[in-house]
């Protein structure tokens, strides 16, 4: 949809339905590539049945090119449970997938581009470059919610990365203003949509992360509820 809207926007024409098929076959074969390098529900079926159709679309090259480079990065994965510089680290590895990502579909959607050129736009290009910040703070949204499930795993993320989750939060909550700020962005008129749907995402993210705050502070409370009980009946016992 943001693509199509990109492609409007730009040349006052839609995607066609083929383009179409192509980019719903990208994305599904990046979910599988990202199931892959993360360990979790991997599904090689639907892996092969997405690589065959990108395969048949001709844009076979351009896939090897995009799981090379995303190898690459996996490759270099940060740590977690850091310090500050290991929240960055992980800040840094998570954006470079996400331009990755929106590199390579850009390249497909528009056409006369390389997966480098796509990754380029989304520093330069005002349309691209605010739809990278609107994925930004999805990609807030979702390391919040799954924040359980992305330490059990072992997966560096916005929260993960860092050894205190306050911290993690505070820094967090810092990137999502910087992803939501539109100072030096241009303010052409046709890229509304956009300015509409990077507003009401950045909402949504302080809300997530006002969610995290009220998470930590119920876990403190519980933890030290359990102590006192604990306490009070070793107490009891000695008595």
């Amino acid at each position: 949809m943001a693509f199509d809207t990109v492609c409007v926007l730009r040349y006052s024409r839609r995607l066609s339905s083929e383009k179409l098929q192509n980019l719903a076959a990208l994305i599904d074969f990046g979910a599988c590539a990202n199931d892959l390098f993360d360990e979790k529900g991997f599904s090689r079926e639907e892996y092969q049945t997405t690589r065959r159709l990108l395969e048949s679309a001709e844009i076979s090259g351009m896939v090897d090119e995009y799981l090379g480079k995303l190898r690459r990065l996996e490759d270099r994965r940060p740590t977690l449970n850091g310090d500050d510089q290991v929240y960055h680290l992980a800040q840094t590895y998570r954006e470079s997938v996400i331009r990755l990502s929106l590199g390579t579909i850009a390249a497909t959607a528009l056409g006369n581009l390389t997966i480098e050129d796509g990754i380029q736009a989304t520093y330069y290009q005002e349309d691209l470059k605010t739809l990278f910040r609107i994925v930004m703070l999805c990609q807030i949204i979702d390391d919040i919610f799954d924040f359980a499930k992305d330490k059990e795993d072992g997966l560096p993320g916005f929260l993960t990365a860092h050894a205190s989750p306050y911290q993690a939060l505070r820094l967090t909550s810092d990137a999502a203003r910087y992803y939501a700020d539109r100072r030096g962005l241009p303010s052409s008129p046709h890229m509304f949509p956009f300015r509409i749907a990077m507003l009401g995402i950045s909402v949504i993210a302080n809300v997530a992360i006002m969610y995290g705050y009220c998470r930590l502070k119920w876990y403190a409370f519980r933890n030290w509820s359990t102590w006192i009980k604990e306490w009070h009946a070793s107490t009891d016992t000695h008595s």
